[in-house]
């Protein structure tokens, strides 16, 4: 047979077309897949890293908490301490949920910038016999 390799034999490659343009003729939705990928991956990395970050700094106030319990004189002192430590806590946390939110939404943002960008160019290449101008 002509499309199938001698047994064995893998330096013989047919050639054939990748299943991309199948999907795309399918589904137009996948045409905009290379969009989600780049931006995902980009997002992860971008999350990661700002939590990362926010965990290292927080996990050296929560080491310092000890000291500064062992510091108070009083029961007033010590509630002081520990209401400041959850307030700071609780301000540190939502400041970093506000970043991640701000990270999501900008490359969902970027995300649809390009798509809409390549629906834009996609509706300029048709013919005008659809119903999609």
């Amino acid at each position: 047979m002509l499309d199938r390799p001698a047994w064995r034999d893998t330096n013989l490659r047919v050639p054939a077309p990748g299943i991309a343009p199948f999907l795309n003729a399918f589904n137009p939705a996948t045409g905009c897949m290379h969009f989600w990928s780049s931006s995902a991956y980009k997002l992860g990395g971008d999350v990661a890293e700002s939590w990362l970050h926010f965990l290292g700094e927080r996990w050296l106030k929560d080491l310092r908490f000890p000291q500064q319990i062992a510091a108070c004189k009083t029961a007033d002192d010590v509630n002081v301490a520990v209401s400041e430590f959850w307030q700071q806590a609780s301000k540190d946390y939502s400041a970093e949920f506000n970043q991640l939110a701000d990270i999501t939404w900008a490359a969902m943002r970027e995300t649809m910038d390009g798509a809409s960008e390549n629906a834009a160019s996609d509706a300029e290449k048709c013919c005008g016999k659809c119903s999609s101008k």
